[in-house]
């Protein structure tokens, strides 16, 4: 396919399609499959000088995230929020951010990185991911009635696993058993028979009293 023949229409639809497809499993590394699409494409396709520039800013950003320059990587995702917040790097810097500073033991910082990037998120999957993100970093600060509420937020049909998950890790840390074997069971329900995903939840399930094969028959 001829990249100079994708309007900027048929551009967000694939990245649309794209988090669809992929949204039960797009943690790691999200970041740089968006960009792929977002950026490479539209720089060749649009030949737009200012999504140009945010596309570099943003292979900047990665290039320092990689070589662990986490000073530089985190003052060019400022500079992509305050120069291109109309371009979908802000908001793909800002979830890679987060997830690096959730490795370091950072939530509260990584919590900053989703603020500042959720204003800039007009893709409903992207601004979805973070705010599974954000949820994330609540649990780890044992904020589990802020966990649930982040949640609240997610309703695409394609992350219905990953929030329900959430959901039940928010309810057993709170000690309601019964509504985190529910939240349980449905992440099973709409998670692919085939994930690799399954094993861990069958496991979170046992802990709150459930069955594996209970969720099936939910």
């Amino acid at each position: 396919m001829s990249n100079d023949q994708i309007d900027e229409y048929e551009q967000g639809e694939r990245v649309r399609k794209w988090l669809r497809d992929n949204g039960t499993s797009v943690f790691g590394g999200i970041a740089l499959g968006l960009a792929a699409i977002v950026g490479f494409q539209l720089y060749q396709a649009q030949g737009d000088s200012h999504r140009a520039e945010a596309s570099m800013q943003f292979e900047r950003f990665v290039e320092a995230e990689d070589t662990g320059n986490a000073e530089s990587a985190a003052a060019i995702a400022g500079s992509l929020i305050t120069e291109y917040a109309d371009t979908p790097y802000p908001a793909l810097a800002a979830l890679r951010l987060a997830a690096s500073q959730l490795r370091a033991g950072k939530p509260e910082e990584a919590l900053q990185a989703i603020e500042a990037g959720l204003p800039t998120a007009r893709d409903p999957a992207l601004r979805q991911m973070l705010l599974l993100r954000a949820a994330r970093a609540e649990l780890v600060l044992a904020r589990h009635d802020a966990a649930l509420a982040r949640l609240s937020g997610v309703t695409l049909p394609a992350y219905a696993a990953l929030r329900h998950e959430i959901e039940g890790d928010a309810l057993a840390a709170q000690g309601r058993r019964e509504e985190a074997r529910i939240a349980y069971q449905n992440a099973l329900t709409a998670l692919d028979v085939a994930s690799p995903l399954r094993g861990l939840l069958e496991l979170k399930l046992a802990d709150v009293g459930g069955t594996a094969q209970r969720a099936t028959e939910a």
